[in-house]
């Protein structure tokens, strides 16, 4: 029998330093990580390095990433967000059970 990992949620969030609605979100998603255990990584599109993440997301930061896939943009309401990511979490448990099945 496969030994089964629990999914792991990894949220990034595109950003800039002059980004309001950038501290808005955070402090929503930290009411959505009280419901949904999740890790999240900050990626400042304005950096050198991110010029990829800078000319598609330059007028619409903040971008939400779930697992490298894309979640939200601008706003983040906490009960769509919390949602959303069960939704992602379900999936991906459905998803192990398949392979498992498949062994």
């Amino acid at each position: 029998m496969a030994s089964r990992i629990a999914p792991h949620l990894v949220l990034t969030m595109f950003t800039h330093n002059r980004c309001q609605l950038c501290v808005t979100a955070k402090e929503a998603l930290e009411v959505v990580r009280q419901r949904v255990p999740f890790e999240i990584k900050e990626v400042d599109i304005r950096q050198p390095g991110n010029e990829k993440w800078f000319e598609e997301y330059k007028f619409d930061v903040p971008v939400i990433h779930a697992n490298d896939e894309f979640l939200l943009w601008h706003r983040v309401n906490v009960n769509d967000t919390v949602a959303k990511l069960q939704e992602i979490l379900k999936n991906a448990v459905r998803e192990q059970n398949d392979n498992d099945d498949n062994l």
